[in-house]
């Protein structure tokens, strides 16, 4: 899962413990003494939580080793850093990077439309997580030996793929340059209303939205002239990074019949655009000690509870549904990973309660790399 990899990119639907997994994911990296940094978009903080952080921003945070001195857990011996994606603070810094005139800069980051945009635009999140990606996996000093991004929820493994361009469309385009023209030649509204083509549709459309929020639109989309080219260079150093050998995908899912379809189909949607799956996790399997043989024998649960048979006969018939389940469970992974070739199937039982804190975490990394089970 880990081998190799200078890259680990967590995928799957909103739901299924996948910023669970690229933590635990982590801290494995940390513990084979890897300078580790993962990269959350969890807006719910409980990565932080569990990290035992009091707060993750758009700024590296160290895990201190005392941390898991505290909870008794043992210090990995490599450093680990953590991030939480905030959109409108990585806006603003690759605006204040890479925005090659000043006076626009100013101007986009007061415009305000931007604020919204910058947190609301459909392809926002993606797109962003690729920046900080591509801040993370180019720089000289401090250099990361793996980075874990857990990627935002989505229906489709390739959405996390397409919605950076389908933003950078949507601001970049004839349409929004033909309304921009006579912006850029006039810079106001008053005086080009009487333009040919756009300024005649703009003059319509003020009608109904107002003056003022046409001028802050068109500032907007001006704004953001001279950084297309730059956005579109970098999303696609970002697919290369993402294409390269050491880059391995880990599909995140449960072993439900629902999440084997959803695995499968993000398994198939990335081995179409050619890219390493390495490994498919389906959390909440549940726990062997269930598997049939191994459960309590009926005739020791009715000894033990011989002046309540009644209960006796429930939990006999719970015993025998939870191993069905359980067989079930690891029958499924198994087949998932006959039919998936070079990549493991790592089937993580049912924790006992919710991650929240590096005990939880240090739960699910040894779930995630116990040996497999035997038949």
């Amino acid at each position: 899962m880990l081998a190799q990899a200078r890259c680990v990119v967590c995928v799957g639907q909103g739901g299924v413990g996948k910023t669970s997994t690229s933590a635990a994911l982590a801290i494995e990296a940390a513990r084979q003494g890897r300078r580790t940094a993962v990269l959350t978009i969890d807006p719910a903080r409980r990565l932080a939580n569990a990290l035992g952080l009091p707060e993750i921003g758009n700024i590296e945070r160290e895990v201190p080793k005392a941390a898991f001195e505290a909870a008794g857990l043992e210090a990995p011996a490599g450093k680990l850093t953590a991030l939480m994606l905030d959109i409108k603070q990585a806006w603003d810094e690759v605006v204040d990077s890479y925005h090659p005139d000043p006076e626009r800069k100013q101007r986009l980051l007061q415009n305000r439309l931007y604020e919204a945009m910058s947190s609301a635009l459909a392809g926002s999140q993606e797109y962003m997580a690729m920046e900080k990606l591509y801040q993370l996996s180019t720089r000289t000093e401090d250099r990361l030996d793996v980075i874990i991004l857990d990627t935002p929820p989505a229906n489709h493994a390739v959405d996390f793929l397409e919605a950076p361009s389908r933003m950078l469309d949507a601001l970049d385009n004839d349409a929004t340059r033909w309304l921009l023209e006579p912006y850029e030649r006039r810079r106001g509204l008053a005086s080009r209303i009487f333009d040919a083509g756009s300024g005649l549709f703009i003059r319509t459309i003020s009608r109904f939205t107002g003056t003022e929020l046409l001028e802050d639109l068109a500032e907007l989309l001006s704004g953001f002239q001279g950084m297309f080219q730059g956005f579109r260079d970098r999303a696609a150093a970002v697919r290369t990074i993402l294409a390269a050998a050491d880059t391995s995908f880990v599909v995140v899912s449960t072993p439900s019949e629902s999440g084997l379809v959803d695995a499968r189909a993000f398994r198939d949607r990335l081995r179409e655009r050619q890219l390493r799956v390495g490994s498919v996790v389906l959390n909440r399997a549940t726990p062997a000690p269930f598997l049939a043989g191994e459960a309590p024998a009926p005739e020791a649960l009715a000894r033990a509870l011989a002046s309540t048979p009644e209960l006796a006969a429930r939990l006999e018939a719970l015993a025998m549904e939870r191993a069905e389940e359980a067989l079930a469970h690891r029958e499924a992974a198994e087949e998932l990973a006959l039919e998936t070739e070079g990549c493991a199937v790592v089937a993580v039982p049912q924790l006992p309660r919710d991650v929240h804190d590096l005990e939880g975490l240090e739960r699910l990394r040894q779930g995630l790399f116990a040996p497999p089970p035997q038949r």
